[in-house]
């Protein structure tokens, strides 16, 4: 078992914290041999303390964290996925050891065999106690997804990436203000828009806090009712409420998700189809985005993950949606 560095009298160290953005620095291959000047450690404060973590690791192991680790091209021996998965396609070519599995605790005996020297773990996939197993086995750091920009900031630094962590944040800022013109031009003052997951039971609505990129920073504006439903709820997120509520919403625009994040191929069509009932219904037929035309089913593999890869495609989907292009 490799445990995380020790306190080496002689080893250099230097203290990033997980809330704050480091300056640039000129960026290193994750093979170059650190030079005598710089820390030989860095100090990485994240969801479950601090944890000094060797610069320049050659295996990583990531569980959960997949989008940043393939946007800045860490050396991945170690990975989340299965089939069904989003970045499935593009881990599998990697040929690194994969989890196989939607199952959310990491699988100790898989990455103890893939031999890291860093693991990069999602914070909400375990709890301390599960931390702490990972801890033995490599330097482990832990990030929540809330804010992937700040996080492959951390972990560019870990990975002597600083500058392609910076590259990769400019190159999604970009994409956003392009689609952004385009949305803003083609639709022009109808422009409201409700993310809503239906089924036969229930509706879920999302709020603009839960959902910042679809309703304000591609230039699209939340629906009238959403401001009703956000007074009867006491949640930040959205509502779960009755489908009595559709009559409610004249969005122009209207975003269905289907599945879950990490929905197998199977439960996904299971749970699309029971959601499909609902298109059968008066009160659904009666919305002016079903009768435009303007209701676009999205997938929550990636409307419900987060990092510059699941986000592109949100942005791709909105693009297509309003302006009819891709």
């Amino acid at each position: 078992m490799v445990s995380a560095c020790g306190n080496n009298e002689n080893t250099n160290t230097s203290s990033v914290g997980a809330s704050q953005s480091p300056s640039p620095s000129p960026s290193s291959s994750p093979s170059a041999p650190a030079s005598s000047e710089e820390p030989q450690a860095l100090t990485i404060k994240h969801h479950f303390g601090e944890t000094e973590v060797p610069l320049h690791p050659q295996r990583v192991a990531v569980v959960g964290l997949e989008d940043i680790a393939l946007s800045l091209g860490a050396p991945l021996v170690y990975a989340y996925g299965f089939e069904g998965y989003y970045l499935y396609d593009r881990l599998e070519a990697l040929n690194i050891q994969l989890s196989d599995s939607p199952n959310l605790k990491p699988n100790l005996e898989a990455i103890l065999a893939s031999k890291p020297d860093l693991i990069v773990l999602q914070g909400y996939f375990s709890d301390q106690q599960g931390y702490d197993e990972l801890s033995k086995i490599a330097p482990t750091i832990a990030f929540t997804p809330d804010d992937w920009k700040s996080n492959i900031v951390l972990l560019g630094q870990a990975l002597g990436l600083q500058d392609k962590a910076q590259e990769v944040i400019a190159t999604y800022n970009d994409k956003l203000t392009q689609a952004k013109d385009a949305i803003v031009a083609a639709a022009g003052s109808s422009n409201s828009a409700v993310f809503l997951r239906p089924s036969d039971k229930e509706l879920q609505v999302f709020f603009p806090s839960f959902a910042p990129l679809i309703y304000d920073e591609l230039g699209l504006r939340p629906d009238a009712s959403i401001a009703e439903l956000q007074k009867a709820s006491k949640e930040d997120w959205g509502i779960n409420t009755s489908l009595e509520k559709l009559p409610s919403i004249n969005a122009d625009y209207v975003f269905a998700i289907y599945g879950g994040s990490i929905s197998s191929a199977e439960d996904f069509a299971k749970e699309t189809a029971a959601s499909d009932e609902v298109e059968k219904l008066k009160i659904w037929k009666s919305l002016p985005a079903v009768k435009n035309n303007r209701v676009f089913k999205v997938s929550a593999r990636t409307w419900m993950s987060s990092g510059p890869i699941a986000e592109g495609y949100v942005i791709d989907d909105v693009k297509a949606a309003v302006t009819g292009t891709k």
